[in-house]
């Protein structure tokens, strides 16, 4: 129970956290315009005069200040978020070149070890970024309020009905903040611990991460640009890492369950990487014994 307690408050993964949350709210701030419109907005431009300012700064943050404006959170998901969630597996390596001996040491198996340790950090990756990706949501319906764009948003029609967005924007968001906050921070964590494997360094594990999950992404954009018809180019596009953090910009013909599990399409291949690489790390241990 203690040492749970430790690997959950420790103080590398509370600063990581924290900077998790900050990163969100800074990201939006810039990324959203509401900087330009507020702070950074030019009373003295030459299109401007005295009159118009005030006027056109209203307008801005009309169009800035909107629920769903605030809630896309793909920029920051595929950048900042990654990063620190990847710069987590320095609390993996610590276990790994220090309890693990401990506990071979106390009779247990190196594949529960490695197994247990894995899914223990991935478990609480995936409940603290979903916990700070609530505490988000509920900070910004809370000032911004239930002031939605009209843009369909039916991913999960199919499951809760149709207009579930525009009915309950709140609940809505929460539940759309599942397969990328919660699952795919559970699967990247397991994938990335299981990476960590076969480095020597923490810093090795991160850009190895980062390299895989840009350079998928870049090939298979450029793949199903250039060569793929429509139809094709939909399937392969849904297997791009990046459509886990942005499947809620797309309007679905007959939503369905089937639909959204279709989002975490992205996740098929990080979760085979994880298996191929804990497999060759038991084998390789199987071999040291016969």
């Amino acid at each position: 129970m203690k040492f749970t307690k430790y690997r959950i408050f420790n103080k590398q993964r509370m600063i990581l956290i924290g900077l998790s949350l900050l990163g969100m709210f800074f990201f939006w701030i810039f990324d959203s315009g509401f900087f330009e419109a507020t702070i950074g907005f030019d009373k003295n431009a030459i299109d401007m005069t005295p009159e118009r300012a005030p006027e056109v700064q209203k307008r801005l943050l009309s169009q800035i200040l909107t629920f769903d404006r605030y809630m896309d959170t793909m920029g920051y998901a595929t950048t900042i978020m990654l990063v620190l969630l990847f710069s987590t597996v320095v609390l993996f390596y610590k276990e790994k070149n220090g309890l693990f001996a401990f506990r071979y040491v106390r009779g247990e198996s190196q594949r529960k070890v490695i197994l247990s340790t894995i899914f223990s950090h991935a478990l609480i990756n995936a409940v603290l970024y979903y916990l700070i990706y609530i505490i988000y949501t509920s900070v910004g319906y809370l000032f911004i309020g239930n002031t939605m764009s009209y843009v369909p948003r039916n991913i999960f029609d199919g499951i809760f009905g149709e207009g579930f967005s525009k009915r309950l924007p709140y609940l809505y968001y929460l539940v759309q903040g599942l397969p990328s906050f919660f699952i795919g921070t559970f699967v990247y964590t397991v994938t990335v611990c299981a990476v960590a494997l076969f480095f020597r360094k923490a810093y090795q594990a991160i850009i190895c991460m980062m390299s895989y999950y840009w350079g998928l992404q870049i090939v298979l954009e450029f793949l199903r640009c250039t060569f793929m018809g429509p139809n094709l180019a939909w399937i392969v596009g849904t297997f791009e890492p990046i459509h886990l953090y942005g499947f809620y910009g797309y309007v679905y013909h007959n939503p369905s369950a089937g639909t959204v599990l279709q989002t975490m399409s992205s996740l098929i291949v990080p979760i085979i990487v994880s298996i191929v690489l804990l497999v060759i790390t038991f084998r390789k241990e199987e071999k040291l014994y016969e």
